[in-house]
């Protein structure tokens, strides 16, 4: 099958936005099956950085079809404003399709997520209050809006007339901040927003499995990452939709035999972002030092990310869920100034020795990782001969490291991203649509 899926194995910025920019070259459609713009990525194209947030990788590509699909929730008004900022940076939208059936995020789900932190006390999920959570609660109560109410008149004021007065109420039980909307502000703003984006909103599940049927190339981009799955993550530090693989069928609209290849995205260290146990978390001045090295601040949010060893517990779990038939390693080139590099491979908990990742977040703070120490490549930054030259032309101690992962995902790495452009990647498998 002509199709490929790209998600990220550990809490997200794994750099999934450069490799998903880097295969699309090939693609005709990119489909984006989950989340929201909770999830940041950044593309550097030339001198041009892009900032995308609802918009999919593949938006900034000429000729290609970016598709927002079901899975996600989107809200409008932020989309509007990202468009505007594409456009004033030489980019176009002409591709853009926003399905029908994706759950819209309101104002009022924003002023929600701040209030239901707030009665968590102290255990905050770490949201980033962009209302993802109360939309995805109202899509699974079956109250919510979504893209192709748009385009219905009806449809809207039927809706407006039942849930405003009803988020009003709840807001108000929660010491929300206020809604100010009235029913005729609220279908006047949604009117404006069908006007403006409803030529992009269609059933894109159609246009998925259509375009399959024509032998078109079809690219799956993840949000977040594996671990923030709401199953099978760090639940509840965890976001409100699934990232695994699994959660394109649903959230794209296509049979799981669709699906040709998985890639998983491995930062060749591990972040993460928020609250919730982190195993391999460095303190103090190791982790300020990873973290300045590594630019690790978050595109939505501007907070600076955890920052620890590379965790294989975690990607192995990943692995496991998601059936990864090829790797990407990215900002391995951030590791350039390590003597040792050590790698977690097992966790001791309570005295005993696991390679599985527990879904007891009880557990999981009490777990210690158990390392493997590989010898660093301190001083390299010939990128330019590796740009030139390929894989061989690493430094061994690169390729070690490189190989060690290999054996112990079973899997093998395709895609070594050495910088933030396109031309920084060792490519190690030609034709990634055969």
């Amino acid at each position: 099958m002509p199709s490929l899926a790209v998600i990220g194995s550990q809490w997200g910025d794994e750099g999934k936005g450069k490799i998903i920019d880097y295969l699309d070259e090939k693609a005709d459609l990119i489909v984006r099956f989950q989340g929201g713009n909770n999830a940041g990525h950044t593309i550097v194209v030339g001198d041009k950085v892009f900032k995308l947030h609802g918009l999919p990788s593949g938006v900034v590509r000429p000729g290609k079809l970016a598709v927002i699909g079901n899975g996600t929730v989107v809200n409008m008004e932020e989309l509007l404003d990202e468009i505007a900022h594409v456009e004033e940076a030489g980019g176009s939208i002409d591709g853009l399709r926003i399905s029908d059936r994706a759950a819209l995020i309101m104002n009022y789900h924003k002023k929600l997520d701040g209030a239901e932190e707030k009665y968590r006390g102290k255990k905050p999920v770490g949201t980033t209050k962009k209302g993802i959570g109360p939309t995805y609660q109202d899509k699974i109560a079956r109250i919510g809006f979504r893209a192709g109410d748009l385009l219905e008149e009806d449809t809207l004021k039927e809706k407006i007339s039942m849930l405003l007065p009803y988020k009003k109420d709840l807001m108000a039980m929660m010491g929300a901040e206020e809604c100010c909307c009235t029913p005729e502000s609220l279908l006047e703003k949604m009117n404006g927003w069908g006007m403006k984006l409803g030529k992009y909103i269609c059933d894109t599940s159609v246009l998925i499995n259509e375009s399959l049927d024509e032998g078109k190339n079809v690219l799956f981009e993840g949000a977040q990452g594996a671990m923030l799955d709401i199953d099978h993550g760090t639940y509840p530090f965890v976001t409100s939709s699934a990232t695994m693989a699994g959660g394109i069928c649903t959230g794209a609209g296509i049979a799981p035999n669709r699906l040709g290849g998985v890639m998983g995205v491995v930062k060749a260290y591990t972040t993460r972002v928020g609250e919730g146990p982190f195993v391999t978390e460095l303190k103090g001045e190791e982790e300020a030092e990873l973290q300045k090295k590594g630019g690790e601040f978050g595109v939505t949010t501007g907070r600076g990310r955890r920052c620890g060893w590379l965790d294989l517990v975690v990607v192995n779990h990943a692995n496991m869920l998601c059936g990864f038939n090829s790797i990407a390693i990215t900002k391995i080139d951030v590791l350039n100034d390590y003597d040792v590099l050590p790698v977690c491979t097992e966790y001791e908990i309570d005295g005993r020795r696991t390679k599985h990742f527990p879904g007891s977040i009880k557990q999981l703070e009490r777990a210690k990782p158990i390392y493997t120490e590989l010898k660093g490549w301190k001083g390299w930054d010939d990128t330019e001969s590796v740009v030139k030259g390929g894989y061989d032309n690493l430094p061994k101690e690169m390729k070690d490291y490189i190989e060690f992962i290999e054996k112990e995902l079973k899997t093998p790495v395709d895609i070594v991203s050495i910088g933030p452009d396109r031309d920084q990647t060792i490519d190690r498998r030609k034709d990634w649509w055969n």
